[in-house]
């Protein structure tokens, strides 16, 4: 008796921490059948292994790659990430799902989609489980799992830019279109609360929301209202109760009064003055899963993430927006608060990557700093910027750096990454057009080559983290390790030469050192080759 494919001779990083040892890995019908010493065992196919380590496929739990995947050209579109070792990404995050869609949200979901995608998205369903079942009936290329967005769910029933709380008839049709999408087979809900709608959510709607996912025992994420030590977002003196800590702990609240196992999105700390906060805030997390709240958060390995050029501007006024910014008093009197507000955060303008101006004649500024932009169309850097968000219809994607640290201390990021409850994720997506991001290209071999180098983790521990551990968090028993009966989701290293290559500079570089990449059994990438149209993912569903 045999079997379809075999991996002989590697080192096992089995995905649950422990020591790699040598063994054999024998593969039939896209599951691990066997682990061990099978040198006897007949295979139709041997890959060699020697010198190189074998590992579960990464799973990046923080993925906004999901809005890609019903294109029909996206198996081109996610090279880079399965050229990092991903086989599995988790969509639906900071509150932003390509589902529920409604009559009331369609328009602002097509709109924000070009937050992501190059064109407007062509919306062909309406209910998480249409998207699902038209992402499985096309294709994955690699594998999906998704959380319900809140914002999403609150967009569809009373709009993307509503700041009322909802009434209790619009907080019945929210539970119904989020108890059908955990129907549908979601792992969760998320939500966004430094976006529009999320931004507006008091503690009880969050805790309804919450209380949901708690009751089909899945997870609920979160991004926070604040990552800085002052934010607009809230009124109280910071210098009492700094706003991120604050931020912090309205979703512990949250967790509590709801009993939902609770996951942080990626646990960041911007501006200077707020990095010396990152020790506080993981005490927080400690003294809450101490106290029974089911508490874990996750980070990508850089100081600078991708996110909306409007999440700057405080909540009051994101409404009306376009107006203020539009308004040369109003655009005066908002540019001396922002200049306070920056002075306290240890953060400027210049310190902001344009990824993408979603402007057709500032598109050759993208990759460009907010100055230095400026400097090339000859206008004040604020004032720019407050055209690039109108001009955008608010869809402008920047990258922000000072994020927990940056090239000349990274104390506060590694703080962070060193906690054995911190995950590894992306927090990422590609497209054809404008500057990327490099967590894009280079995340989970920068975790495994620079921080393994520096002693945050052992290799192992780092494995982990991107396998086992988030499987563990999402409640799945079948992938994420090297074991027999999971999926042969599977990545071979050559850890001597694995390295990330992806700057800021030139982020659109592949590591070195994955050699090979199996999705479901199926092998994507060898070498040099990746199979751009196998469509070897699974959807998965809870």
């Amino acid at each position: 008796m045999g079997c379809e494919l075999k991996l002989s001779g590697g080192d096992v990083i089995d995905g649950s921490g422990a020591l790699q040892r040598k063994a054999d890995v024998a593969i039939e019908g896209g599951i691990i059948v066997d682990v061990g010493d099978l040198s006897g065992l007949e295979a139709e196919r041997v890959v060699d292994c020697a010198g190189k380590s074998v590992a579960p496929g990464f799973i990046d739990i923080h993925s906004h790659t999901d809005w890609l995947l019903p294109e029909a050209d996206h198996g081109k579109l996610v090279e880079p990430f399965v050229r990092q070792g991903m086989t599995t990404l988790v969509g639906g995050n900071c509150g932003f799902s390509p589902a529920p869609i409604t009559e009331v949200n369609r328009g602002s979901a097509q709109d924000a989609s070009r937050l992501i995608v190059d064109d407007t998205i062509e919306l062909r369903w309406n209910t998480m489980g249409e998207f699902l079942d038209g992402l499985e009936a096309g294709g994955v290329s690699l594998n999906v799992a998704q959380l319900v967005g809140h914002g999403s769910v609150r967009a569809g029933v009373t709009g993307a830019l509503n700041p009322d709380a909802p009434s209790a008839a619009e907080l019945s049709q929210m539970e119904k279109l989020t108890r059908e999408g955990l129907d549908a087979g979601c792992v969760g809900v998320s939500s966004g609360l430094g976006y529009p709608p999320g931004i507006f959510a008091q503690e009880d709607e969050l805790a309804a929301f919450a209380g949901w996912a708690a009751s089909e025992h899945k997870l609920f994420t979160s991004h926070l209202k604040a990552y800085s030590w002052i934010s607009p977002v809230y009124q109280t003196d910071p210098n009492v109760e700094p706003h991120n800590l604050e931020a912090i702990k309205e979703i512990l609240r949250v967790g509590e009064a709801s009993g939902a196992r609770v996951q942080i999105s990626h646990l960041i700390f911007v501006g200077r003055h707020t990095w010396d906060r990152a020790e506080d805030a993981i005490r927080l997390i400690e003294d809450a899963n101490r106290r029974g709240i089911d508490t874990g958060f996750d980070a990508f390995p850089y100081t600078a993430g991708n996110t909306t050029a409007s999440v700057l501007f405080p909540p009051e006024i994101l409404p009306q927006l376009e107006t203020v910014l539009g308004d040369q008093e109003q655009r005066a009197g908002l540019k001396a608060f922002a200049d306070m507000a920056f002075d306290q955060i240890g953060f400027n303008l210049h310190d902001i990557q344009i990824m993408n101006c979603n402007v057709e004649r500032w598109n050759h500024l993208n990759g460009l700093f907010v100055h230095e932009a400026a400097d090339r169309v000859d206008m004040d850097p604020f004032d720019f910027y407050c055209r690039l968000v109108i001009d955008s219809d608010r869809m402008a994607r920047v990258l922000i750096h000072t994020y927990s640290g940056d090239a000349s201390n990274e104390s506060a990021l590694r703080a962070v990454l060193r906690h054995p409850l911190c995950l590894v994720e992306t927090d990422t997506f590609v497209t054809e057009g404008g500057h990327q991001n490099p967590a894009s290209y280079g995340t989970f071999p920068r975790a495994l080559s620079t921080y393994v180098a520096e002693g945050l983790f052992s290799l192992e521990e780092a494995v982990r983290r991107m396998t086992g551990g988030a499987a563990e968090r999402l409640g799945w028993s079948d992938r994420g390790w090297v074991r027999k009966g999971c999926a042969a989701d599977l990545v071979v290293l050559d850890t001597e030469k694995l390295r990330d290559t992806a700057t800021f500079q030139e982020p659109e570089r592949f590591p070195t050192g994955i050699d090979h990449v199996f999705i479901n059994g199926r092998h994507v990438v060898e070498g040099a080759r990746y199979d751009a149209a196998a469509r070897a993912g699974q959807v998965l569903r809870s």
